[in-house]
């Protein structure tokens, strides 16, 4: 009875440790099923995103940028499309742009780090952004000049770029993009966030499970250009070179205020405010922020006043559309009288 009582103690004894093996064993299968499922995940979610026209990537050298086309090839324009710091829009500016794709031809550029675009880690700054752009754009086969077409941070880039290089762009339609404008030094000295649980996340397939179910889908997309925008998310949460540009905003920022001079190239800025101005940081912001940005560009550039959030092309497409309609329309005219 004894020996039986001992016997029993050690039992009782073991049974932690082997509870504890049995944990470590059961999350280890847990996560090698979670990395395989993302590996073979990650192969269909390329192979469906490039049957469905948002991946094609075109080398610019040491690496590739995805660069998607939509449109009529043949039609009134080329409309190079660049987006601000987020990803997908090639999916979700064709809520207005697809009534826009008879007349013109779309090209989105991912920048490095997004949309399916490889990834880098060295500087982000606005010259090598711009240059990269110009680089896809020319190797994709798109001959220049071309109408920029920028949202929220792109329109820092596209600014840079219709600056430095003038004869390259035809027009440049502003949705709510970021003002460039003179920042001070503390203002600019930004890290770059630590984006190593994202990559762990990312192989071992947790956002692949939690993406589409944090993600709402406010334009109820159809089924595949929803998961064609999860995927474009996906491809780029975790990337080094988005956490080194996001480091480089203000830095872009005052680099584009300091290169900006009088330019010809037409200007249509859409401004999610309204017209009245009657919010006093919203005319603050138009007085000391938007006019002083445009007025340094120059030329001929008009301000559309459309009320709405900051991603208005989602949120009121169809007057994003008329807008941006107009504004082309009225410039191809002038074009053909001169």
């Amino acid at each position: 009875m004894e020996r039986n009582k001992e016997k029993n103690k050690e039992k009782k004894k073991r049974n932690p440790v082997k509870v504890l093996v049995t944990i470590v064993l059961v999350l280890v299968g847990i996560f090698a099923g979670l990395f395989v499922f993302h590996r073979v995940k990650h192969s269909l979610d390329m192979k469906f995103l490039a049957k469905k026209g948002y991946y094609n990537p075109v080398s610019i050298g040491d690496y590739s940028l995805n660069v998607v086309k939509f449109g009529y090839e043949e039609g009134r324009g080329k409309i190079v499309v660049l987006s601000g710091m987020g990803a997908g829009m090639a999916v979700d500016l064709r809520t207005m742009a697809r009534n826009m794709e008879d007349d013109y031809q779309f090209i989105y550029i991912g920048r490095t780090g997004w949309d399916g675009s490889d990834d880098v880690h060295d500087d982000r700054n606005v010259d090598v952004i711009v240059e990269e752009y110009r680089k896809a754009l020319k190797a994709s086969g798109v001959e220049t000049p071309v109408i920029l077409m920028a949202h929220s941070m792109g329109g820092t880039y596209a600014s840079y770029w219709a600056n430095k290089y003038p004869e390259e762009v035809e027009a440049f339609v502003n949705i709510d993009g970021t003002y460039v404008e003179p920042m001070t030094e503390e203002e600019m000295v930004e890290s770059p966030p630590d984006n190593t649980l994202y990559k762990l996340a990312i192989e071992f397939g947790i956002f692949d499970i939690m993406v589409p179910l944090f993600y709402e889908n406010e334009l109820n997309l159809p089924k595949d250009e929803w998961r064609a925008y999860c995927i474009l998310q996906l491809l780029s949460i975790s990337s080094d070179a988005v956490a080194a540009e996001s480091a480089a905003i203000n830095r872009n920022r005052n680099a584009t205020w300091e290169s900006l001079q009088e330019s010809n190239v037409p200007k249509l800025y859409i401004s999610a405010r309204d017209a009245d101005l009657q919010d006093p940081e919203s005319r603050y912001a138009n007085e000391h922020e938007l006019i002083p940005y445009l007025e340094k560009m120059g030329g001929d550039y008009t301000i559309d006043y459309c009320p709405g959030s900051h991603f208005i092309y989602r949120t009121n497409p169809g007057r994003c559309e008329a807008s941006i309609r107009c504004f082309l329309e009225l410039y191809e005219k002038k074009a053909m009288y001169e």
